[in-house]
């Protein structure tokens, strides 16, 4: 037992220096005594994140668009027109073409024909809107009248919405300009109570009326065609194509308006035969033309206007 507590002695010092020593090497940084504390793991990189795909805008396949299906054209129609007012096609035998129709029956109606000024006028005569003419006889229906000078043409400065066509006043009872009815080449269409009647030539008239209008060209006699558009009393005007008014009849009691659309002076005389007319006069057209019916205007209502025709109960 001695012997070995000898032995440990010596080695005590040695301990103690070589600790110190080591000590002192790592506080130097000489030498790294291995950590106990776990070193800790790197935390992975995120990975990049998946850009999301842009889903494609769900694009609505068109759908065919739904066009209205075009209305069947009429068919051009000849002989006499329906009752009331209607837009057709009428079939001639120059072509086809457009026309409007006021169908009138004077079986319940009779006709009115009207003036602005109650006496013969030369110059600033007076005029009205087609409407006013309508709702001052009672009337359902109206078409503007005779071929007159609209104040607005240079060539009507001294002559101001006069007219010389003889236009019998029903509200008065008897007939403005009627010292030009001896003019010839001239038609008058007229009613006299029991019905409607149309001459060729209103020199030829004579007899009771309550109603009447004279114009030029006319257009049917008879039931034949009488207008060539070569001949040579029509005006450049008259001739060209445009839009023509006119009135006719198939018999006493059966009217017709019509206004005929991009035509000549002899087609328009046409469109009447086809549909029926045996008699028909052309009225004024461009821009007086205006027709009234039911309380609008199915066409115009244009300039206002020295005279036109009324339907009435």
């Amino acid at each position: 037992m001695p012997r070995q507590r000898g032995f440990i002695l010596p080695l005590i010092p040695i301990v103690i220096i070589l600790g110190i020593l080591a000590f002192y090497l790592f506080q130097k940084g000489l030498i790294n005594i291995p950590s106990t504390e776990e070193t800790p793991t790197p935390s992975p990189t995120a990975s990049p994140v998946e850009s999301s795909t842009p889903k494609p805008t769900a694009t609505a396949t068109p759908q065919p668009t739904s066009t209205a299906s075009p209305k069947p054209t009429s068919v051009p129609v000849s002989g006499p027109p329906g009752a009331g007012y209607s837009s057709i096609t009428v079939h001639t035998e120059k072509g086809d073409f457009s026309a409007s129709v006021l169908s009138i029956d004077l079986n319940s109606a009779k006709m009115v024909t009207d003036t602005g000024n109650d006496s013969d006028c030369s110059d600033n005569c007076t005029v009205m809107p087609l409407a006013d003419y309508v709702t001052r006889n009672g009337g359902f229906a109206g078409v503007n009248g005779t071929y007159f000078c609209p104040a607005e043409y240079p060539e009507c400065a001294s002559k101001k919405n006069s007219y010389d066509f003889p236009v019998y006043n029903t509200r008065l009872g008897r007939w403005i300009n009627g010292g030009n009815l001896f003019w010839s080449s001239r038609a008058i269409f007229y009613f006299d109570g029991s019905g409607a009647h149309y001459l060729q030539d209103s020199s030829g008239f004579s007899g009771g009326l309550a109603a009447g209008i004279v114009n030029y060209p006319g257009l049917v006699n008879g039931g034949a065609v009488q207008i060539d558009d070569s001949q040579s009393g029509l005006s450049d005007k008259q001739k060209a194509v445009g839009t023509k008014v006119g009135i006719g009849l198939r018999d006493a009691k059966n009217v017709m308006i019509v206004i005929g659309r991009s035509v000549t002076m002899q087609q328009f005389a046409y469109i009447f035969k086809s549909l029926g007319a045996t008699g028909a006069l052309n009225l004024d057209t461009g821009g007086s033309t205006a027709l009234y019916y039911n309380g609008k205007y199915m066409a115009g209502p244009g300039r206002n206007l020295p005279n036109a025709i009324i339907f009435a109960r």
